[in-house]
């Protein structure tokens, strides 16, 4: 620091010149060959299936927002069960069923949640290897998407779990309560999707910025 504050006490006004602004052709030069240097860097020591890795992850997202959709449809219709299981003189054979539909339902959402998981590894691998890359990042983007589109189903699936769940609570007078308690395990089994959404998100954002060029260096 004393050796720059020297430095800056040495020059003259007229020779204070910004240093981005200014620069030999020569040094431009070097620095494009850096640049295109680190590029092939990105292609060479980064594992020769880096990309076609992170394209798979985008069609594995894709793959839970199926799954989380169809978990939705098979939770949406177990309310319509619920209305024809309070119209029965004895809804207990109906409603033994539809306990059975509610456990299955949270073994799929937490599946899904364990498969967020391994796409969240699979994505913290990537970004050992990042490097600025253009297709890189456009790889990376379209992992964000997928993700986005997995938390719209995941709301919806919330809803339609919050509306069974508060149909079991207002009927108090049907089920015991095991019949209760897979109602409330299937709904936090859907809310605690939310977690490996955040985890999976974050991971795939910080692959989109390690692609990204380094915005100090010269275009």
């Amino acid at each position: 620091m004393r050796a720059l504050a020297l430095l800056a006490f040495l020059c003259s006004p007229a020779a204070a010149v910004d240093a981005d602004s200014a620069t030999l052709w020569q040094e431009r030069y070097v620095w494009d060959a850096l640049l295109q240097a680190r590029d092939r860097a990105a292609r060479v020591s980064a594992d020769p299936k880096l990309l076609e890795v992170v394209k798979t992850i985008a069609y594995q997202a894709a793959q839970q927002t199926a799954n989380l959709e169809q978990i939705r449809n098979y939770a949406k219709s177990q309310g319509e069960n619920l209305r024809y299981a309070y119209a029965q003189e004895d809804p207990n054979p109906s409603l033994a069923v539809i306990q059975g539909n509610f456990q299955t339902l949270a073994k799929g959402a937490e599946q899904v949640r364990n498969n967020l998981y391994y796409l969240t590894a699979r994505l913290r691998l990537c970004q050992t290897q990042a490097l600025p890359d253009a297709k890189l990042v456009e790889n990376a983007m379209l992992v964000i998407a997928q993700i986005q589109q997995i938390q719209l189903r995941l709301n919806d699936l919330y809803l339609d779990t919050s509306a069974s769940h508060a149909a079991v609570k207002a009927e108090s007078w049907a089920g015991d309560d095991f019949f209760r308690f897979s109602s409330e395990h299937l709904l936090r089994a859907v809310v605690e999707v939310q977690d490996s959404v955040f985890t999976v998100y974050n991971a795939g954002y910080e692959l989109y910025q390690l692609a990204q060029p380094d915005p100090a260096a010269p275009q």
